[in-house]
């Protein structure tokens, strides 16, 4: 059983048959876990723009920046606004038999 030493650190003395010395082969693989959280976490942070102005990063699960999502829902609900009639479009004859028939049901 010969010695030699480590092919990486050259201080350390290991066995024949041997890769590196025992120093080294937990500085790997302790680089080795690092390396693949850095990897699941630059997946993590990696940043979306929004599709509609293409400017601002998107909100997290969404294709929309804080911005345009906030437009998109002030149109909405003005679409919706303008699909409820206007006062002018009630008949002033139908409000009045309605206040007829409830005169009537009161007395």
């Amino acid at each position: 059983m010969a010695l030699h030493k480590c092919p990486k650190c050259e201080l350390n003395y290991i066995r024949e048959g041997e890769d590196f010395c025992e120093v080294c082969k937990r500085e790997m693989k302790r680089a080795q876990t690092h390396i693949r959280h850095s990897e699941e976490e630059s997946e993590d942070d990696e940043v979306v723009l929004c599709s509609e102005c293409g400017e601002a990063p998107a909100v997290r699960g969404g294709e929309l920046c804080i911005a345009c999502l906030k437009e998109k829902k002030r149109q909405v609900e003005l679409e919706n606004a303008s699909t409820v009639p206007a006062d002018d479009e009630f008949d002033d004859d139908d409000l009045l038999e309605d206040e007829e028939d409830l005169d009537a049901e009161e007395e």
